[in-house]
């Protein structure tokens, strides 16, 4: 078959996968967005080729997303902030379309947006601009002791050790949503959207809405 792959429909999909399956396309139905989820449920539906593969980084982004909400990890303005540095850093569009709205919607500053996004990071806090590093440390795989340290002084030893796991994890997802051909967003549609929450045209949307 030819790339992008296609969503399988429910009659291609082997009984022992149907479980993952349906996982998938009842959160696509509940909180994707997807008006015909049977048909079409984005990143995760074209993963159907492999149901338990995709119910599984469904089920990832879940446990991952819900974090912020026990107090003793990282928060979500933590969590959103990597969505920003990874896109910054792999120059990608793939998640800015949500993603922006709902660093916004956590804490993050806009202004730690544009710094990240168009190449102005002495605007970052202090604090900002190590979050960064510990991202960037973790992706190179050149994480060192000062670095951990500081991050488990901040958010504690479990905490430490999750976040550099969404890093990772939010690293696959991100090219797998590039993989599978999910349309990117162009520059100019993402700069618009930007300037569109600054001004107030577009109202800042609650991003627990796609905690679940």
């Amino acid at each position: 078959m030819p790339w992008p792959p296609r969503q399988p429909p429910r009659s291609e999909i082997r009984p022992e996968d149907l479980e993952a399956y349906e996982s998938v396309i009842e959160r696509a139905r509940t909180h994707g967005g997807a008006a015909d989820p049977e048909k079409d449920a984005g990143y995760y539906g074209r993963m159907l080729l492999a149901p338990r593969l995709s119910n599984h980084m469904s089920e990832m982004g879940r446990i991952f997303r819900a974090l912020g909400d026990r107090g003793d990890s990282y928060s979500h303005a933590d969590r959103e902030f990597v969505d920003q540095v990874l896109a910054a850093d792999f120059k990608t569009n793939i998640v800015a379309k949500m993603h922006i709205n709902d660093a916004l919607s956590t804490g993050v500053r806009m202004e730690a947006i544009e710094a990240l996004r168009y190449g102005r990071e002495e605007a970052l806090t202090d604090d900002e601009a190590f979050l960064a590093m510990f991202i960037r440390k973790t992706i190179a795989g050149a994480m060192d002791a000062p670095t951990w340290e500081r991050m488990e002084a901040r958010i504690g030893e479990r905490g430490t050790l999750e976040y550099a796991m969404f890093v990772l994890f939010l690293q696959a997802t991100m090219r797998s949503i590039a993989m599978v051909g999910n349309r990117e967003p162009s520059d100019a549609e993402i700069d618009q959207i930007i300037a569109d929450l600054k001004s107030g045209k577009t109202p800042i949307d609650d991003y627990r809405k796609r905690i679940s």
